[in-house]
């Protein structure tokens, strides 16, 4: 009987490792439109570096997918200098984001460099969100200056006396399931350009603040007609 006790555990274990989704960590994934994304990451803008923009531009040394209406006065990010980390959540969900993975940016020298990270040799595994289809992930990428490899954790990155530049994404919600078993892990497709401002000190928005940013007009247009269609939310809004 302890036997089979510890056979129905390991098998839960192991079921719970299978679960954890992976996926992609690039922001440069060039081919068909129902996996490429191509975002690069700007830094702050000389004439006004306390600025946040979000969105992709409509043109770069490698052309944004998809093309956007941005525009960016600094300049793409290069160098070991910066890093890039990915989080995530189950989406629809308020639980917090966790960080499944960090990596620097690429080295200048290169036309396709500027404003891309290195891609890890491995996908990225998601401990909190599964591999499943029912499920999607709710991702968020956020961006420090490290300060020379000195500031390794996001702690370090938010504690005001370490004074670190920093900045994130929109959060978006990944359109494929997670990779995971016979799945492929799925590309960050969601995932648009933004600005790391230079600020004295990391502030973020709150990524509640940021989700409100990232709604579509079409998703604006349907609140509101559920509005004026709802008495009872009328009057609850009055």
């Amino acid at each position: 009987m302890k036997g089979y006790l510890l056979i129905g555990v390991a098998t839960v274990i192991s079921g719970s490792v299978l679960a954890q989704g992976t996926i992609q960590f690039n922001n440069r994934v060039t081919g068909t439109t129902t996996v490429a994304v191509v975002a690069p990451i700007y830094g702050s803008d000389p004439n006004d570096p306390t600025a946040q923009k979000y969105g992709n531009a409509a043109s770069g040394p490698t052309t944004p997918v998809p093309a956007g209406t941005q525009t960016y006065a600094g300049q793409p990010l290069v160098g070991s200098g910066y890093t890039a980390s990915l989080w995530a959540r189950v989406a629809g969900t308020s639980d917090p984001f966790v960080m499944a993975a960090t990596t620097p940016f690429r080295p200048a020298g290169s036309t396709v460099t500027p404003g891309f990270w290195v891609v890890p040799s491995t996908a990225a595994i998601l401990s909190n969100v599964p591999s499943d289809p029912a499920i999607r992930a709710e991702v968020l990428i956020r961006v420090w200056n490290n300060q020379n490899g000195t500031i390794t954790t996001w702690n370090q990155v938010i504690d005001p006396a370490n004074n670190v530049q920093c900045g994130q994404s929109l959060p978006f919600v990944v359109q494929d399931q997670l990779g995971g078993g016979t799945v492929l892990p799925p590309t960050l497709r969601g995932l648009q350009s933004f600005q790391v401002p230079s600020l004295e000190g990391c502030v973020v928005p709150e990524p509640s603040s940021l989700t409100l940013l990232s709604l579509t007009p079409v998703a604006i247009l349907f609140v509101r007609c559920r509005r004026l269609r709802s008495p009872k939310l009328a009057d609850v809004t009055r």
